[in-house]
């Protein structure tokens, strides 16, 4: 069976979703091959002959692109049988499978992948845990996410495009000069339960760790590919307290000029302050951690269990230790108001953040994706909701804070939105 693995959009970044699939089907001696359209464009030629297309959505950006995308293959190979894998197709497997694919993977990928392929192949008796059929979906049939510890492998680099030609802006300014950028997890899912959170939505705070063995083949093979600079795209580093520390000792190890960036919440900077300043020596430069809103009311709103006052401390600590912040934010959000706005740029003054904030964290906007936890809660289910297939659009309370949004919103030259982490 001849297999497409399509990505489109994994976060600016050389698309690791795609990398597993590809080393699961391999080792089941399936024909694969990869597109990511983000880089190569889309190349009708591709799709032709293949038999199963799987299409990565990890991220709620990738989704509308995945539908669209999935049009243009019906046109040319209708006799395709195509899926959807990844986190956003696990959140929106009902509205997928039958609309628009044939199938759709909900959860862990890798095996269910290889079991569809074998499925297609004339294996009727092969297990489709975790694939929900078209066919099951338009008649109202739910299945469980497919979960497992057990199936992880070292993903295949060599047949993605080069790392080069992942350019990061962001990591670049906050690191000052030009870096050839490379991704890679020790975990997946998360313990925490933000209400915003994709994470949350997809794996209700399940966590399945990657062993080290693999982490750091991963690392070597991006090390040959040129990579100068690794993310690690965890939704939270600290997921498992001493996974990561332990990783890094060896990296830097074996790599001592490589430099590292990760994302973490607030609470954890401060509980692992000896640990973070261990790893500033080991090479990390910088920590993504969102802070959504200086205003108890929005950390609240959102279940950070946190407070303004811990993040003050922790944007001092690691000013402290040297470790730059990376922060983000949910600049328009129902429950803030204009005299907020203020408070916020004298948040960002007294805490000599404005030369380090992305640009486009001031125009960042909730996101209410369907499936979102957040849509349970009464602040949001009061408000004025606009539905859309994949989404809701949301009213603010005061048509002032509506109209400012609209202002200012930009397109970033390069189309990326940056968030709290990549996982979302």
């Amino acid at each position: 069976m001849k297999v497409l693995l399509v990505s489109n959009f994994e976060g600016g970044y050389q698309p690791m979703t795609v990398a597993t699939a590809l080393t699961a089907l391999l080792h089941a001696d399936f024909d694969v091959s990869v597109l990511d359209t983000y880089v190569e464009g889309i190349d009708e030629g591709r799709f032709l002959d293949q038999e199963l297309i799987a299409i990565s959505i990890p991220l709620f950006d990738a989704v509308q692109a995945a539908t669209e995308l999935t049009q243009i293959i019906r046109q040319v190979n209708p006799k395709a049988h195509i899926t959807y894998f990844g986190q956003h197709a696990t959140i929106n497997a009902s509205r997928l499978a039958g609309k628009y694919s044939d199938s759709c993977v909900c959860g862990e990928w890798e095996r269910p992948l290889v079991n569809l392929a074998k499925y297609l192949s004339g294996d009727t008796d092969c297990t489709l845990d975790g694939v929900l059929i078209g066919r099951d979906a338009l008649q109202g049939k739910e299945i469980h996410p497919y979960m497992s510890r057990d199936h992880l492998s070292v993903p295949t680099r060599h047949m993605l495009p080069p790392l080069y030609k992942y350019p990061q802006k962001q990591i670049n300014k906050l690191l000052g000069s030009e870096q050839i950028v490379g991704s890679t997890e020790i975990a997946r899912g998360c313990h925490h339960k933000c209400l915003y959170c994709s994470v949350y939505a997809a794996y209700e705070g399940k966590v399945i760790l990657v062993s080290e063995s693999i982490v750091l083949q991963d690392v070597r093979n991006l090390v040959e590919g040129g990579m100068t600079h690794l993310s690690f795209i965890d939704a939270d580093f600290f997921n498992a307290k001493y996974h990561g520390i332990k990783i890094l000792r060896q990296l830097h190890e074996d790599f001592p000029d490589l430099t590292y960036d990760f994302t973490t919440r607030v609470d954890h900077i401060l509980e692992n302050k000896e640990t973070l300043a261990e790893m500033k020596g080991l090479g990390v430069k910088f920590i993504t951690s969102a802070l959504e809103f200086p205003s108890e009311v929005v950390l609240d709103a959102v279940a950070k269990d946190t407070s303004i006052q811990d993040i003050e401390q922790a944007i001092a600590y690691l000013r402290h230790i040297e470790i730059s912040l990376n922060p983000t934010f949910i600049m328009f959000n129902p429950w803030t108001n204009t005299e907020d706005l203020t408070t916020f740029r004298s948040f960002v003054d007294d805490n000599d953040l404005k030369s380090i904030i992305d640009p486009i964290q001031y125009e960042t906007r909730l996101y209410l994706y369907k499936g979102s936890p957040l849509l349970r809660q009464a602040s949001i289910q009061t408000l004025d909701l606009i539905e859309h297939e994949f989404y809701y659009e949301w009213k603010h309370p005061n048509p002032d804070m509506d109209e400012l949004f609209q202002e200012i919103v930009t397109v970033p030259e390069d189309g990326i939105f940056k968030r709290c982490c990549l996982k979302c």
